[in-house]
């Protein structure tokens, strides 16, 4: 099939493009692997597309004082070589196939927001926020904030994913992506990320873990994050935390896995992310 008439605009920056989304119907185009296919099967039919390749301030990764500022449009393949933590390097790696690494992009990643997407885990175990603009201006919102549906998000209409920013690495901290990839779509049956941080006597100073594939959104497990803090890490502490992983989560059953085998897979990834990163951070 054919994707429905629509109209097509290129602004050259920031500005601009939000005063195209403006349009009654428009939608952005950043990498497009996520849209295209939909609008060829006719599930979405914009009425103007924004691309968004032009806009310089979209793109790049550069530190901003204690946190790393990703642009949206920053592709896969750049993540993958060039952000910091492990866990954002492996997420990336791990994202569709080498054209959609080529072409794909963190912010329309995000902005897509699919229960099984790789990026979003380990920017949720990272803490990240993202900054949007808008007409009525720029506004932060925690990421954990920011997921609220399978392909929803607290996106305004008028609103252009701008930035997506990431702590430093700090001092014996170290995170991991850890993943069951389904075969033939190579989307996450069940994806974990974790990222750990210790103090100079060993004991857990803050941990995130960010789980995709799972539930109907890409999800951040506070109550195993607690459970790890001022703990060792270690084997006990690390299941009683997978034990609390799936608090809250209504698990997905579906044609590739059961809710049951999604959710042992789930404490067994989770289990090799926290490990991995734990033996990051004290190596």
């Amino acid at each position: 099939m054919t994707p429905e008439e629509f109209r097509y605009m290129r602004p050259g920056n920031l500005a601009e493009a939000v005063a195209a989304l403006a349009e009654p119907g428009a939608k952005l185009l950043s990498g497009g692997q996520s849209l295209l296919p939909l609008m060829r099967l006719r599930f979405a039919a914009p009425k103007a597309l924004v691309d968004l390749q032009d806009v310089a301030e979209l793109k790049g990764i550069e530190e901003r004082g204690s946190e790393i500022r990703i642009g949206a449009f920053t592709r896969h393949v750049d993540v993958a070589a060039s952000a910091p933590w492990q866990a954002l390097r492996e997420a990336a790696e791990q994202t569709g196939d080498r054209q959609v690494r080529r072409l794909g992009t963190i912010g329309g990643a995000v902005s897509h927001a699919d229960p099984a997407g790789d990026l979003p885990a380990a920017l949720l175990a990272l803490g990240a926020r993202v900054e949007l603009m808008g007409t009525s201006g720029r506004r932060s919102v925690p990421l954990d904030e920011f997921f609220v549906g399978p392909l929803m998000t607290a996106a305004q209409e008028d609103e252009v994913l701008e930035s997506v920013f990431v702590p430093a690495e700090g001092k014996d901290s170290g995170s991991a992506y850890r993943k069951l990839r389904q075969e033939a779509s190579g989307f996450a049956l069940v994806g974990v990320a974790a990222r750990l941080q210790f103090d100079s006597a060993g004991t857990c100073q803050a941990a995130g873990i960010g789980v995709t594939g799972v539930g109907l959104a890409p999800y951040r497990a506070g109550a195993a994050e607690e459970i790890l803090l001022g703990t060792l890490v270690g084997d006990a502490d690390v299941e009683k935390a997978l034990g609390a992983i799936l608090e809250g989560v209504d698990v997905a059953a579906d044609a590739y896995a059961s809710a049951e085998y999604r959710s042992d897979m789930c404490r067994l990834f989770a289990k090799r992310a926290i490990e991995a990163a734990k033996s990051q951070a004290r190596a």
